[in-house]
């Protein structure tokens, strides 16, 4: 083969995944290119990750890689908000300790909390998206934080849906035992409706955070069994001796009265 003829056919080998990438990097542009700001070097990460496991073309599961991805931007949301938090919550805890607050009683502690009575305004709401728009891209930026995003776009693109949890949960036994545990008995007549619901609350989060940790941890859960055994069995245990916590706490300092 002539030199010319081979470099021809390396362009021929090379040109359709060229267009399937350029396609796929067009498509994401539309789809959360106001969301997520990437490098062609990260799409092609993300591309090359997605790439073994689609069993057709990218033409034909384009929707389907997009899907994934955009799960895995709602689980990084939530990510970079816990960091946030968790940030914030030191942040003002060693605030405190210079200040000398001590009690969340004080004028400055309650300051901090406090609820304005004016609602909330759009020009508010998009003064708030900028922080947390910089703190995604400052997470994706760094090498680590990036690659579990990819691990958790690959292994969701293969798993079933997270909403899965919300359908078998409420067959769950154990999930079952620890509702009436909350709000079926003395519990919710001793700490209140509140309280239930805000651990109820907790609870699915949970689950949630549980699914999508996994997922970035490389896990693939393609079976119901999979979700009960790995996401929902072990939050519900952790769940259930929280709660007794609580209550023996409690009945400890009732005694000691």
């Amino acid at each position: 083969m002539k030199m010319k003829d081979k470099l021809l056919s390396n362009v021929k080998a090379v040109k359709p995944e060229d267009n399937a990438f350029k396609a796929f990097k067009k498509r994401f542009s539309t789809v959360m290119g106001d969301q997520l700001d990437l490098t062609d070097d990260q799409l092609k990460q993300i591309y090359d990750g997605m790439s073994p496991y689609i069993e057709t073309s990218i033409y034909a599961e384009m929707e389907d890689v997009l899907a994934a991805i955009r799960n895995t931007y709602h689980a990084l949301v939530n990510w970079v908000s816990e960091e946030t938090a968790k940030s914030s919550e030191k942040h003002e805890d060693q605030s405190d300790k210079h200040s000398g607050v001590r009690t969340l009683g004080s004028h400055k502690s309650f300051s901090k909390h406090k609820q304005s009575n004016h609602p909330v305004t759009e020009e508010k709401q998009s003064k708030d998206e900028l922080p947390k728009q910089d703190a995604i891209q400052r997470y994706m930026s760094d090498e680590k934080s990036f690659n579990r995003f990819v691990t958790h776009v690959v292994t969701n693109y293969q798993s079933l849906p997270k909403q899965r949890i919300d359908v078998l949960v409420f067959k769950h036994e154990g999930y079952q035992r620890l509702e009436l545990t909350l709000f079926g008995g003395s519990f919710v007549q001793h700490y209140g409706f509140r309280t239930a619901y805000h651990l109820h609350n907790d609870l699915m989060h949970a689950f949630h955070t549980a699914f999508d940790d996994l997922l970035a941890k490389g896990t693939v859960l393609t079976s119901d069994q999979a979700i009960q055994e790995q996401v929902l069995a072990p939050v519900l245990k952790r769940f259930e001796a929280k709660i007794a916590v609580k209550v023996g706490n409690d009945d400890e300092q009732a005694e000691s009265l």
